[in-house]
């Protein structure tokens, strides 16, 4: 969330009334029956369920948190019918969870705030919000050096895609890349998600390199994405097909020899099932991590007056806590979408590490991570003045500090000046 972002701002005396004794009195009645029986749980409200990228992150994060510890673990979600979320990433989580869903919308925003966590007994109410679970999850990635475990893709989902894709004809042995680009279409009235969407015009070349080297390109996407231009036979638009449902999203991910993402919810699948990713056109985030395969190609940054933009610099003002192409604006910078050449670029660099064993970083990569520790440090000993109105928790991680992240070979001619 931006600094001038008002949609999660509230002020004490709403704050004190949505934590009201018979708000809190009805969530007990709403999650008790779940709770019986179990020892130790841990509930997680999860306002956001509806939105692919949350549901598969923040179950995942608690999962690492506490999954190891907790003998029951309770999500809350917004009433399906209401607010619908994937069938598949659900099936993904649910064998670790107790899904409860509730249409009382005054317990839905509760669980956008960092109210902190409640222990007591064995029963912890983790309050933290969407936000908070993220930093929380980052934090013991880098206390412990460990690297993020993956959940498994459940028989349900793996016997639906195998059927979808022997129908289109995609052999056992065939390279599959997955591919997920967002556009302004997509929650087109909210206009404050555009600084996370991309052109898929840019991506046409690097898709015509993969169906030359025999790839499958299936593109995710919902009805309104854009539609490329390229009409072959191993490119498919799979939310087109006749039989296509979002069950089948995880089960494409984790048949993928990789994909290719932006910064916007599918990229999260692809983290918690393990898949290697590209990320092109991504943006800068504190609350993001990467698996050791993946590789990153960050939006073109500039300064306002267009000249190229060093990853220092930004992070001094702020730019990793922004999320719009407005409060990046008034830190001073502006971030352009990545070049056909450079999305090629990144394409082969991609084939290339996957060809190999895990690389050491190099020379850019470890300058990469040391800013990042330097920010790191900074947001651990300093930080960024917390908003007092703001629903969320301030950030205390930079996920891409972790010290297994690296850059796209081609991040430094879309950012010449990014590691001065």
């Amino acid at each position: 969330m931006s600094a001038g972002d008002t949609r999660n701002r509230i002020d004490e005396a709403k704050l004190r009334d949505l934590f009201n004794p018979e708000r809190v009195t009805r969530l007990i009645k709403i999650v008790g029956p779940h709770l019986a029986g179990s020892r130790n749980p841990v509930l997680h409200i999860m306002p956001l369920a509806w939105r692919i990228g949350h549901i598969a992150m923040e179950p995942h994060a608690i999962w690492e948190l506490y999954g190891g510890e907790k003998d029951r673990m309770v999500l809350l979600f917004p009433l399906s019918s209401v607010a619908p979320h994937s069938r598949g990433v659900r099936a993904v989580i649910e064998p670790h969870f107790k899904i409860v869903e509730t249409d009382e919308p005054g317990i839905m925003i509760m669980g956008h705030v960092d109210a902190g966590i409640l222990s007591q007994g064995g029963f912890t109410w983790y309050q933290r919000g969407p936000a908070g679970v993220l930093d929380d999850y980052i934090k013991l990635l880098s206390h412990t050096g460990r690297q993020p475990r993956h959940m498994a893709l459940p028989p349900s989902v793996r016997n639906e895609v195998d059927t979808f894709l022997a129908r289109l004809g995609v052999g056992d042995t065939d390279k599959v890349v997955v591919l997920n680009v967002r556009d302004r279409n997509y929650m087109a009235d909210q206009e404050v998600h555009f600084y996370r969407t991309a052109d898929i015009a840019s991506y046409e070349t690097a898709l015509l390199h993969l169906l030359d080297r025999g790839y499958w390109v299936l593109r995710l996407g919902v009805d309104g994405t854009v539609p490329a231009s390229i009409k072959a036979p191993r490119y498919v638009e799979v939310w087109k097909e006749p039989d296509y449902s979002d069950l089948l999203d995880p089960g494409l991910i984790a048949r993928a020899h990789f994909g290719i993402t932006c910064s916007s919810g599918p990229e999260a699948v692809f983290r918690i099932l393990g898949t290697p990713q590209l990320m092109v056109n991504g943006v800068l985030q504190c609350s993001m991590w990467m698996n050791p395969r993946d590789r990153l190609l960050f939006k073109s940054y500039r300064t306002n007056e267009g000249v190229p933009a060093s990853l220092p610099a930004m992070l001094e003002k702020g730019v990793a806590i922004r999320s719009d192409s407005a409060s990046v604006g008034q830190c001073g910078f502006t971030a352009q979408d990545n070049t056909p050449a450079e999305i090629l670029a990144a394409v082969r660099d991609m084939e290339e590490a996957l060809g190999s064993q895990p690389a050491e970083a190099d020379d850019l990569d470890r300058r990469f991570l040391e800013i990042g520790c330097a920010y790191q440090s900074f947001l651990t000993e300093i930080g960024h003045p917390r908003d007092p109105a703001s629903l969320s928790a301030r950030p205390t991680q930079f996920g891409y500090a972790l010290p297994w992240t690296r850059l796209s070979a081609a991040n430094q001619s879309a950012n010449p000046n990014f590691l001065e």
